[in-house]
């Protein structure tokens, strides 16, 4: 069994990472015992909430939240960094421990995941990271110069540093290797599958309905307000329906509403919705709790997806264990993800894109739908295991490899 320290990854800006973990340790404890790894979570007392990881607290060893973690930068500059943000922000004294190197010791840890933030030469554990995407490579436009710059020395440090990449898409291969070729045999595909709560299928769907004020039928966008999740063109797409007389189109919008790269976007949104009397027709909640979020989805009677471009996803797997209807953009991306219940279209087009909704909404019925549900249980159960069996399998070449260099 290996021993794995699970490094706390994503936060309430960007909770998908919390939900990936989330899936993993889930997927983990389906598995035979014999094949399960031993997980131990790690978390940064000020970046990481412990609550966000309680619905899968009985699937880890351990939880323990650290003061810092260690980095590539000299350890007096951690502490110091620590000293001062508690100063400032929390006008108190306080004196960081690092914890790190001991709980390693302690627990017997055999790798890290991700070591994307610690990730250090010489270290005694294997080290395995993550790169979600290559995002900035194909749209630069969505990024500044420096941030440019910075990934890409980044990326050059995981390459090099990682005893294994880990990237989550076909697509995202390609490219990791045509970028950094010495070092494509570190990179490993692995797909992810989501968490959902073990009891998602028994809530009463009209309850979530009513406390948000939904009507029985709506159509769903359950996404960040990122730039490239491209809502811009799906508010023009709902505006020309409404032009075209669908008035019975509601579209419910869900997410935090921050891009740091566009601080100004989401107000620019806003603007269109006033502009052009859309209030009826588009619904904003939000970033909302994830059981809520999971129910609207069931509620939904289709999920849209218009990104311009992702690394693997998480919408569309959510979408799959759901077992729901998706209208999802046509990018090299998605291909990878298609099932029967997905609808394609040019995500540069929201003519394209109201064509689509105008020709299947008018029989698409609200969710949901238990028979389909049912199907769909039963193959997320089975995904999610397979998700963590590979996981599993990747840390475990890792250390034997090690092993065998030793």
């Amino acid at each position: 069994m290996n021993n794995i320290g699970l490094i706390g990854y994503g936060n309430a800006r960007w909770i998908a990472g919390v939900h990936y973990q989330q899936g993993l340790l889930y997927g983990n404890s389906l598995l035979p015992p014999d094949q399960q790894a031993a997980f131990h979570l790690l978390l940064r007392r000020e970046q990481h909430s412990p609550d966000h990881y309680q619905p899968v607290r009985p699937y880890v060893q351990g939880l323990y939240a650290l003061d810092y973690f260690p980095s590539l930068r000299p350890e007096w500059s951690n502490r110091l960094r620590y000293v001062l943000r508690k100063a400032i922000l929390e006008r108190k004294l306080a004196y960081p421990t690092n914890d790190f190197p001991r709980l390693l010791r302690e627990l017997r840890i055999d790798a890290i995941f991700p070591a994307n933030d610690i990730i250090a030469p010489h270290r005694s554990v294997r080290q395995v990271s993550w790169i979600t995407d290559f995002q900035h490579v194909h749209l630069p436009q969505f990024f500044p110069a420096k941030e440019i710059a910075f990934r890409n020395r980044v990326f050059e440090r995981l390459m090099r540093l990682s005893d294994t990449v880990i990237v989550s898409n076909q697509f995202s291969y390609t490219d990791a290797v045509r970028l950094y070729p010495a070092y494509a045999h570190k990179v490993a595909v692995l797909p992810f599958t989501m968490y959902l709560d073990q009891h998602w299928s028994e809530p009463d769907v009209a309850t979530y309905r009513q406390q948000y004020g939904l009507p029985e039928k709506y159509l769903l966008f359950p996404s960040q307000f990122w730039k490239h999740k491209n809502h811009a063109l799906l508010f023009e797409a709902i505006r020309l329906l409404r032009q075209r007389g669908v008035d019975d189109l509601v579209l419910v919008c869900t997410g935090s509403p921050h891009d740091y790269r566009a601080p100004a976007y989401f107000q620019q949104l806003q603007q269109f919705i006033t502009e052009h009397r859309l209030d009826s027709a588009i619904r904003i909640l939000g970033l909302l709790p994830r059981p809520d979020q999971v129910q609207l989805m069931r509620g939904a009677a289709a999920i849209v997806q218009p990104s311009l471009f992702e690394g693997w996803s998480a919408l569309l797997e959510d979408c799959r264990s759901l077992g729901k209807r998706v209208f999802a953009s046509d990018i090299p991306m998605h291909h990878e993800q298609i099932t029967p219940q997905t609808t394609l279209f040019d995500p540069h087009s929201a003519n394209a894109l109201a064509e689509c909704l105008e020709t299947y909404w008018p029989s698409l019925k609200p969710g949901p739908d238990s028979s389909t549900e049912a199907t769909a249980e039963r193959t997320y159960q089975q995904r999610i295991g397979q998700f963590a069996q590979r996981f599993t399998t990747i840390c475990q070449s890792v250390t034997q490899r090690s092993l065998c260099n030793s």
